[in-house]
């Protein structure tokens, strides 16, 4: 391979690593997924939406619901319904949260009431009924992975 040769392979890295970092900085300013701007999360649920707010909504999301801005609307083909949620504009979660990072919290709130609603409890991976997983390196890769998996992504 010639010096152009590489000097061209290194350019067009540079190009897509700054592209990439451009999509990642636009991606955290919206605070959203693009379909959902100025901080809504939102969560499809299957069931009634009749049923969901009948005697307040499930625990972990009745813990929050003073504090933020929630609509629900139908879901797309009849597959239940959609529960969308934001911190309303001055609202102060610490009190209720902690240190938590608010928007990790509103997620889990949204997800963990989705379980409640559907199932009746909220499902846990660990204990894990098989043990504990080896100590090595990509064993603690995937420990963190689930252990951040709820608050910001499904794994």
């Amino acid at each position: 391979m010639g010096v152009k040769t590489v000097v061209a392979v290194g350019a067009v890295g540079v190009a897509a690593g700054l592209v990439a970092r451009t999509l990642v900085r636009e991606k955290r300013d919206t605070d959203g997924d693009g379909r959902h701007p100025d901080g809504w999360k939102a969560v499809t649920i299957f069931g009634d939406s009749a049923a969901f707010t009948e005697n307040g909504y499930p625990a972990p999301l009745q813990r929050l619901a003073e504090m933020l801005e929630i609509r629900i609307d139908r879901a797309p083909g009849d597959r239940g319904f959609e529960v969308h949620a934001r911190r309303r504009d001055g609202a102060d979660l610490s009190a209720v949260i902690g240190d938590e990072n608010p928007r990790q919290a509103l997620r889990v709130a949204l997800r963990d009431a989705k379980q409640v609603f559907e199932t009746g409890e909220i499902l846990r991976a660990t204990p894990r009924p098989h043990g504990k997983r080896p100590s090595t390196p990509f064993g603690a890769a995937v420990d963190m992975a689930e252990d951040e998996a709820k608050g910001e992504g499904v794994l």
